[in-house]
């Protein structure tokens, strides 16, 4: 059967993929409507443990912001576009898979933030939501296709991701669950991306 739409391939592959991330937003909106569940609970005793509550200890409050910076949306599509606009045809074409892998990640995660609609670890009303963790989301995509792109940097590559998203612990921004639901999302993106790379390298942007 022959369809008309040539990304019809990459269309049937995401599906899974947004099937599973909508049965997890029920089941965490579920979990959220309990404070006192037990995820609630082993959130708050892990974040209790790791954020740095003031008086903070410097000069490593400094150094986890700093971290926390490469998990920054701006500096990833800097470093996209620069590739994209400048590199040779491999680097475009990293360019192009990290724009891609990060902007799906970064629907799924903006979609699930306003689904589920969870406070900040420090704040009493709900202003950004929390889950799951935006920087995560960011630093894990683009850990998985530079990953599948140079091998040898893979472990390195996810211990930088996890770093960034360990800071935002320790800065008090997100709880663990925050996290850990950000480096899936950006993972599986990641993941989804590189195993279409033929279909995506075809658009032109």
């Amino acid at each position: 059967m022959q369809y008309g739409c040539p990304n019809y391939t990459f269309a049937k592959s995401l599906k899974p993929w947004l099937i599973c991330a909508l049965v997890f937003c029920a089941f965490i909106t579920g979990l959220e409507a309990d404070a006192e569940n037990f995820v609630s609970r082993w959130d708050q005793e892990l974040f209790d443990r790791i954020y740095d509550a003031p008086p903070r200890q410097q000069p490593t409050w400094t150094l986890m912001e700093t971290i926390s910076d490469f998990g920054d949306y701006r500096a990833v599509i800097g470093a996209s576009a620069l590739l994209m606009a400048y590199g040779n045809d491999s680097h475009r074409e990293t360019g192009k898979l990290l724009f891609s892998a990060y902007t799906g990640a970064g629907v799924i995660t903006y979609g699930m933030k306003r689904l589920i609609g969870r406070k900040r670890p420090l704040d009493t009303v709900l202003g950004n939501p929390s889950l799951p963790s935006g920087h995560a989301s960011i630093v894990f995509s683009v850990a998985t296709i530079l990953g599948y792109r140079y091998p040898k940097l893979r472990i390195p590559l996810y211990i930088g991701a996890g770093l960034v998203s360990f800071s935002r612990i320790y800065l008090g921004r997100h709880y663990i669950s925050d996290v850990l639901t950000g480096a899936a999302i950006g993972t599986g993106m990641g993941m989804l991306v590189w195993h279409n790379r033929a279909t995506l390298l075809e658009w032109e942007f």
